[in-house]
């Protein structure tokens, strides 16, 4: 059941399981290139994710330092315009070399996960139809937030 949602700069939307949308976001932070702030949204996609103290509820985590609720979703849409960039390219990375490897570091069910979301930013990026290929049946409009590095 989906419980993490990733939605693309278009409005489409990838929502795997918990579990999935967590290793899906280890994987593109892995994959983000070495600049200075590439490497500043790999720590801060990190930083979305829930460490060994804080209280798993599935859609989210309760943080264990604060005692507050973090949401599964990430909504490229609320990035800077570099940001997004840089989070496409590093998907589209990160579902090539998934589709090429053949090491056992990665699930399959990562992998997988990987390679689709790669697929989805790829069409995203040719102007596809947002509803082309998306989890969501429709386009949720964004909140307008303005989340992660570089505000």
């Amino acid at each position: 059941m989906a419980s993490g949602f990733i939605i693309l700069a278009d409005g489409r939307c990838f929502a795997p399981s918990s579990r999935l949308y967590d290793d899906t976001l280890q994987v593109i932070a892995a994959h983000l290139s070495d600049s200075t702030p590439a490497r500043i949204l790999s720590a801060w996609l990190l930083s979305l994710l829930p460490g060994p103290t804080d209280k798993d509820i599935g859609y989210g985590w309760v943080s264990s330092s604060d005692n507050e609720t973090v949401v599964r979703k990430l909504d490229v849409r609320e990035l800077t315009a570099e940001n997004q960039k840089l989070f496409h390219r590093a998907a589209r990375l990160a579902g090539e070399r998934m589709q090429s490897d053949q090491s056992s570091d990665v699930s399959s069910w990562t992998k997988k996960c990987a390679i689709e979301l790669a697929d989805m930013v790829a069409r995203a990026d040719r102007g596809e139809p947002p509803l082309s290929c998306s989890h969501w049946r429709e386009v949720i409009p964004t909140e307008g937030k303005k989340v992660g590095p570089g505000w």
